[in-house]
């Protein structure tokens, strides 16, 4: 089955859900939606990460809208009415891709009724293309949790994320609006060279890492680890998307005392008490990581957000912190 693929609708369903974006715009107090006048391009993106490269890459031609907002667990988004309206509207969607959306944006895309940014359109924007995935399962089945068939989808944790995230906008804003290229061409230059001081710092923050030990709550950091040769001893989750059970923990806790010196990784909607009684019971220090931006203080941008993560991992690791 083609997961991208969005159903046709018939006739009088396809008016009443024009209908139902209409009373979510009354709702909302906002204005029905109408075809985009001349104007900055509306792009609408699942992640703040994805807003804020969108944003340093489209500059005034662009106006940007963020689905999600820093703090939730990705894979158990809610859909609101506000996302529905957003997408009604937009001339471009940006998503991560790799299944990491699918539990949300298919249904909205269907509603929103938008061919501009439905799936093979040049309004649908795709970062994960071209991108090396980890964690491709060989056999899918929700036995094993939730499995995403193409692969681990947190490339935006990855250090190195942030130009794959930015070549994939600036390949999808030229598309719908050619007339632009030169801007956003000039714009994404001077990205790239903060990029690349961003990551030499990275890089030397990081130089004695390798081989440092880790728990993680949830299969978010595996780019991370990859990336400086961190070592994952264990997740707490039982399976992807499965919350742990007493005898897992037990059994976690039992594999981490016989590691050594372990830090555990959670993001902020994973930091519960699970996390605590395992710190509790293994002394080991707890390092709590944005999976997105804006979900921590001082994570607004995605350089400032993988500035954080490095900064309170040489922390945990005694080692020098990146000098911004």
């Amino acid at each position: 089955m083609n997961r991208n693929k969005i159903p046709d609708m018939d006739i009088p369903r396809r008016t009443l859900l024009q209908a139902a974006i209409l009373a979510a715009c009354i709702a909302l107090g906002l204005p029905a939606p109408a075809a985009a006048a001349s104007g900055p391009l509306r792009v609408v993106t699942t992640l703040p990460d994805l807003a804020d490269v969108a944003r340093r890459i489209g500059g005034d031609r662009v106006e940007v809208t963020s689905l999600t907002k820093g703090r939730e667990n990705l894979h158990h988004v809610v859909a609101r009415p506000s996302h529905l309206v957003a997408l009604s509207r937009a001339d471009v969607l940006v998503q991560v891709g790799l299944s990491l959306e699918m539990g949300f944006l298919p249904g909205l895309l269907e509603n929103a009724n938008n061919p501009k940014i439905r799936p093979g359109s040049p309004g649908f924007v795709s970062v994960s293309v071209g991108w090396s995935a980890l964690n491709i399962p060989t056999v899918v089945s929700r036995k094993d949790g939730d499995v995403h068939p193409d692969g681990n989808p947190h490339l935006n944790l990855d250090p190195r994320g942030g130009r794959q995230i930015a070549e994939r906008i600036l390949a999808g804003l030229v598309a719908v609006d050619p007339e632009g290229q030169s801007a956003y061409e000039t714009r994404a230059a001077q990205y790239r060279k903060e990029l690349d001081a961003a990551e030499a710092r990275w890089d030397a923050a990081a130089k004695d890492w390798s081989g440092k030990k880790i728990v993680v709550y949830h299969m978010e950091y595996d780019y991370l680890a990859r990336r400086y040769g961190l070592e994952i001893v264990g997740t707490i989750e039982t399976k992807p998307g499965i919350p742990p059970t007493p005898g897992h923990i037990a059994e976690l806790v039992e594999k981490m005392k016989s590691a050594g010196s372990v830090v555990i990784l959670t993001a902020p909607w994973s930091n519960s008490g699970e996390v605590e009684q395992i710190a509790k019971a293994t002394g080991a220090q707890v390092v709590e990581l944005p999976n997105q931006c804006g979900g921590i203080a001082g994570t607004d941008t995605w350089i400032g957000m993988q500035d954080l993560m490095h900064e309170r991992l040489a922390r945990a690791f005694g080692t020098a912190a990146p000098k911004r």
